[in-house]
């Protein structure tokens, strides 16, 4: 195993065509973990991996919220973009007991899909607030106004729901725009494909999807190629984006 990285904070190795990570035990700040992703992408780049391997035993940082995306777009998605197709993770064994949890849910494809937090506080903030959005769909009351040429909707909100109203409505907003926008692409799709696309945006892979609809692996790959360039798949964001749209 040959070692061609080595900072205060990550020694990366390389095994055969695997990349592999190992962070130290010192210390990190946010700061040092965006850098270290970085220098990490910069080795990426170089080596073309088919596979990458983190050893996340001395792992301790608890990655704030607000870089989620950051590290979608500026690490994720340009390894995607390169092939990269295979990622995992180990965890340190007192962790086991929680991850085969996890994977009981992730094997069955499980129609309960729980999220996962560091502490209960956080869990019960996550929670409370789903209870809250279930108040605000039950408090609106609404009315149409239909002329020859429009409708328009009048929304009656305590004002205590109305910041979730108008996230809802955005939202709602941009599905609909971005529905309006791709439609000529989505009208593209033969029946198959629309089938498959299905699959996908749900997380099945090929293997998965070419088992339940007893055809090749190969077929699944030539028909995810057809989508990508059918729908001008760009990043994996993509993906939901029409997902959320069109399903």
């Amino acid at each position: 195993m040959e070692n061609i990285y080595c900072s205060d904070y990550i020694k990366i190795y390389k095994d055969q065509d695997i990349l592999i990570q190992k962070w130290t035990k010192i210390p990190l700040t946010t700061q040092h973990f965006q850098k270290e992703l970085l220098n990490f992408l910069e080795v990426f780049k170089k080596e073309r991996p088919s596979s990458i391997l983190w050893l996340q035993e001395n792992f301790d940082l608890e990655i704030p919220d607000n870089i989620y995306e950051w590290i979608q777009k500026h690490i994720l998605e340009p390894q995607y973009k390169a092939g990269l197709r295979n990622l995992a993770f180990t965890v340190p064994k007192e962790q086991y007991a929680h991850l085969s949890i996890i994977n009981s849910f992730n094997e069955v494809s499980s129609v309960l899909e729980p999220k996962y937090f560091l502490t209960k506080e956080k869990a019960l903030e996550f929670l409370k607030a789903e209870e809250a959005k279930k108040e605000f769909f039950s408090e609106i009351t609404y009315v149409f106004d239909r002329s020859k040429n429009n409708t328009r909707i009048y929304l009656e909100v305590d004002h205590k729901q109305l910041p979730h109203t108008i996230k809802h409505l955005n939202r709602l907003n941009h599905q609909l725009k971005f529905r309006a926008e791709h439609q000529c692409y989505f009208d593209k799709l033969t029946l198959r494909e629309l089938e498959i696309f299905k699959s996908i945006s749900f997380g099945m892979t090929n293997k998965e999807i070419a088992s339940a609809l007893n055809i090749s692996e190969y077929t699944i790959a030539t028909h995810r190629k057809s989508l990508i360039k059918k729908l001008e798949i760009k990043s994996p964001n993509d993906w939901q984006f029409y997902a959320n749209a069109f399903l």
